[in-house]
């Protein structure tokens, strides 16, 4: 009975953690560049959920060993929210036009590099704007890196190429620092668009046969409002019944204990 309200208690706590990134989805659902987190339950975590199958498949892998104290190991537990696997999904947003011509969007693989006092940061969000330096920079303020450094588009005309250069009255002034990662799904979110890689997932330059840059254009988020939602009503309806079962253990577990055989002192 204990192990049952631990199961219920336990798939409260995932069902909770998944709503929260479906919620955190929907909310940037029309943020430019945004890319969406998938929350799945990591493989482990289902094997060791204590059905038969799962029970037969850890003794043939040797889960069930004899301890010094002769008890077998338990093949079961509970599982936490360790057993979650989140991933950034990749996949390209729509990309429109946006008559702008600070905005630049990539069509392919790539992310653009910014520059941040935390160190570099990435996005897909190419929404940028001239500061009063004329820097291009996000507009939080964050130099966008070129090739060579933060960009300045000093004069009267710029323009952005296919393959990333910057040219400024016909003279060309650097080129966008374009970045992919060898999985891109391990990229963290950081707030407003950004992206962190982890330490031993090193940026390396993009292909240009791989990527075009599009002046005037801006990415859209990856989120599909509505597949979102429909899977946020499934989650909340999962909660609820997961909450419905261990309220019906509460209540057994304290009937059972109410009707223990009460000693005289």
């Amino acid at each position: 009975m204990i192990r049952s309200l631990n199961t219920a208690a336990r798939a409260m706590q995932l069902e909770q953690v998944r709503i929260d990134a479906l919620a955190n989805n929907l909310a940037n659902a029309s943020a430019s560049g945004f890319r969406q987190i998938i929350t799945r339950l990591a493989e482990p975590a289902k094997e060791s959920a204590g059905t038969p199958a799962a029970d037969a498949a850890a003794q043939a892998a040797g889960a069930a060993r004899t301890p010094a104290g002769g008890a077998a190991e338990p093949r079961w537990r509970p599982v936490s929210r360790a057993d979650l696997s989140h991933a950034l999904d990749a996949r390209p947003g729509p990309i429109r036009p946006s008559g702008r011509d600070t905005d630049v969007a990539i069509m392919g693989r790539g992310f653009f590099e910014i520059q941040t006092a935390d160190g570099p940061r990435y996005t897909r969000n190419g929404s940028f704007i001239l500061d009063n330096d004329r820097q291009l920079t996000t507009p939080d303020g964050h130099p966008v890196a070129g090739d060579g450094g933060a960009l300045r588009l000093d004069g009267n005309e710029f323009s952005i190429a296919n393959d990333g250069t910057v040219t400024v009255d016909g003279q060309a002034v650097g080129r966008l620092k374009l970045v992919d990662f060898a999985d891109p799904s391990k990229l963290e979110h950081m707030g407003d668009a950004l992206l962190r890689a982890p330490a031993d997932m090193a940026p390396q330059p993009v292909a240009l046969e791989d990527t075009v840059v599009a002046q005037g254009h801006i990415e859209g988020s990856n989120v599909n409002a509505i597949d979102t939602l429909v899977a946020m009503i499934e989650a909340q309806r999962a909660f609820e019944i997961h909450s419905k079962v261990l309220q019906k253990e509460d209540d057994l577990l304290s009937k059972s204990v109410n009707n223990l055989p009460r000693t005289s002192a």
